[in-house]
């Protein structure tokens, strides 16, 4: 994580890391406890329970550390109305084949390619970026070059 640079999300994606900050807090309380109960005979040498409620905690700890720095630096994507391919877009593609497939791009935070949310980051989204309906873009990828045409920009 660069903590030089904005976290690109979309106002849902903040409003879904702060929650996912509330649950870990509440999930950091719990793991606490359970280290107290672990450490009540006084002896926390050998003893596992106590042991894993401890790296529980800090991976906890590690986690609500990303969140609060995300959150912190984030930059909300604004839906923009432009016929040129920018963070939040949602663009429709056609392949060669003639499969047409529609993407949001996002920034890496909320990249989740399965369902439609592609990262500005990735080899596809640099490829966009710029580009208007009718604009033909190729991505190098593992099974080869991909090329597409870009049908739509919202």
């Amino acid at each position: 994580m660069d903590l030089t640079q904005p976290v690109l999300l979309t106002a849902e994606g903040l409003e879904k890391l702060k929650q996912e900050l509330e649950q870990a807090r509440q999930r950091r309380i719990e793991a606490a406890d359970r280290m107290k109960e672990a450490a009540q005979p006084g002896d926390i040498e050998d003893n596992p329970e106590y042991e894993q409620a401890k790296e529980e905690v800090q991976r906890i700890d590690d986690r609500i550390y990303e969140l609060n720095e995300m959150i912190g630096r984030a930059q909300i994507i604004r839906e923009r109305h432009s016929s040129t391919v920018d963070a939040g877009s949602t663009i429709e593609l056609e392949d060669d084949q003639g499969e047409k497939v529609v993407y949001h791009l996002v920034g890496a935070v909320e990249a989740d390619p399965g369902a439609g949310r592609i990262s500005l980051e990735s080899p596809l989204g640099r490829a966009l970026l710029g580009r208007k309906k009718g604009d033909r873009v190729s991505v190098a990828a593992p099974a080869g070059t991909l090329e597409m045409r870009i049908l739509a920009v919202n």
